[in-house]
């Protein structure tokens, strides 16, 4: 059934698209106000983050735009139970599958000529990694909670409003093709991220959360899936920190070797099993 607006699909993502402006410079201006210098003031600036240029952007949208804002996000409608924990499941047996992508994502080399280019690229993401390392830095269990809060719940809750209770269902009626509006949300995500040699496994990322509201109508499928997904690369940092554990779970990835090649194999079969048996128990509504 689609989704009620008072104005048309493009005014409402014109609206839209001027809220998430007008919020990004709002919370620019606060954060440079604040500072970034220390880890707490590092840890401030990513909440004003994604309350300005993720949370109110959405909500001041839809509040003007439909009658109904609760409903065309998707904050209103529950998920079957069963589906959170599919989801977890998903989340673990998916480990090696996307560890492999990445890894095959960051060996993308360019063209000699575009040499210059890619060393851009990288140094970016290298700047961008130690910040995120910077925010979860500390060993104790406040520093863990706080990281998880923050970079796992917050974070995947206010991207998942954005991406997927904002723009997803503006592009699905502006187009009238809601996997296009998936796949579209998708890529947006990624390229967001300024993060190329991440982009790939992001983008397959993004089009799970995507059908996971597509699918039950729902952000909160896909805001747990994208909050346990930070929260266990959170974990696992901190965990690498403080000394628990000595082997990186991302570690594990492609070797050529038979044992790998069917650990990869083995993943994507499985993960494909719980992307079917979530999609078969979100149309079940008994």
């Amino acid at each position: 059934m689609e989704r009620e607006l008072r104005v048309t699909p493009g005014k409402s993502l014109f609206l839209f698209v001027c809220w998430w402006v007008l919020c990004t410079i709002l919370g620019s201006i606060l954060i440079n106000v604040i500072g970034i210098g220390s880890v707490g003031k590092l840890r401030c600036a990513i909440v004003i983050q994604d309350i300005f240029l993720f949370i109110l952007p959405v909500l001041l949208t839809m509040v003007i735009v439909s009658p109904i804002p609760m409903r065309i996000t998707g904050i209103d409608r529950t998920v079957n139970y069963r589906i959170f924990i599919m989801i977890v499941f998903a989340a673990i047996v998916s480990i090696p599958a996307m560890n492999d992508i990445v890894a095959l994502n960051e060996a993308i080399r360019f063209p000699e000529s575009l040499h210059g280019i890619e060393t851009v690229l990288r140094n970016s993401e290298d700047a961008a990694k130690a910040t995120v390392e910077r925010i979860m830095s500390g060993t104790s269990v406040a520093d863990l909670i706080v990281s998880v809060l923050i970079m796992g719940v917050l974070t995947g809750f206010a991207e998942e409003l954005f991406f997927r209770g904002g723009l997803q269902p503006l592009l699905g009626q502006l187009m009238r093709n809601r996997h296009f509006a998936v796949w579209a949300t998708a890529f947006i995500f990624s390229a967001v991220h300024l993060q190329f040699f991440g982009f790939f496994p992001r983008l397959l990322m993004g089009a799970f959360f995507g059908y996971m509201v597509l699918w039950t109508g729902s952000i909160w499928a896909s805001v747990f899936a994208h909050a346990l997904n930070n929260s266990l690369v959170v974990i696992n940092y901190w965990m690498l920190a403080s000394g628990i554990i000595d082997y990186d779970v991302n570690g594990l990835i492609y070797d050529g070797s038979f044992y790998s090649i069917m650990v990869a194999v083995i993943s994507v079969f499985a993960t494909a099993l719980m992307i079917y048996l979530i999609n078969q128990t979100s149309y079940d509504r008994t």
